[in-house]
């Protein structure tokens, strides 16, 4: 299958375009997609929030900074993190990958409209304390693809490969699927 040329990697909350999503980067290279341009932004409005500041209004600061920084580039794969997964939902790209997200920070109106476009696949840890999976997958259809690895926690860096291996799953299933 055609590696993606275009991935857009999202951070959690507290994170930066150096953390986890570099070294999804770098394990996704490692596993054949050196080619691909990566784009891994440092989202201000997830790397720092105001505290204080309600969840609603971080998203749509954030959504305006992810459209501002991607301009008219549409990236292929869209994979996002914590917080950067409620991103990854809403994002222009083909296939949109959210892991451990907190999907009760977005209104059942919003979730509906991700759940909208085809083409959104959802990965969540068995074992994460921090978005327990018994609050937060119960707010997606169930039309959505859902993986849920009974190995997996918030430590995304410990649980990379498994990740990176659901990822190549996706894309080998989406590229089928069109």
């Amino acid at each position: 299958m055609p590696a993606p040329s275009s991935i857009l990697l999202l951070h959690g909350l507290g994170g930066s375009g150096l953390g986890t999503v570099k070294l999804l980067e770098e394990s996704l290279q490692a596993g054949g997609w050196e080619n691909a341009v990566f784009l891994r932004p440092t989202l201000q409005a997830v790397h720092m929030p105001p505290e204080g500041k309600p969840m609603d209004r971080v998203f749509v600061q954030a959504w305006d900074e992810m459209n501002a920084f991607l301009g008219t580039r549409v990236p292929h794969l869209t994979v996002g993190f914590s917080f950067g997964g409620l991103l990854s939902a809403f994002a222009p790209s083909p296939l949109r990958l959210s892991v451990c997200s907190p999907w009760s920070q977005l209104t059942p109106d919003a979730i509906q409209r991700a759940a909208a476009r085809p083409e959104w696949r959802v990965l969540h840890g068995q074992e994460d304390t921090l978005v327990p999976p018994t609050q937060h997958l119960q707010m997606l259809p169930d039309s959505i693809p859902l993986t849920l690895d009974p190995k997996g926690t918030h430590d995304f860096d410990a649980w990379m490969p498994r990740i990176v291996d659901w990822i190549h799953g996706s894309w080998d299933a989406f590229q089928v699927s069109k």
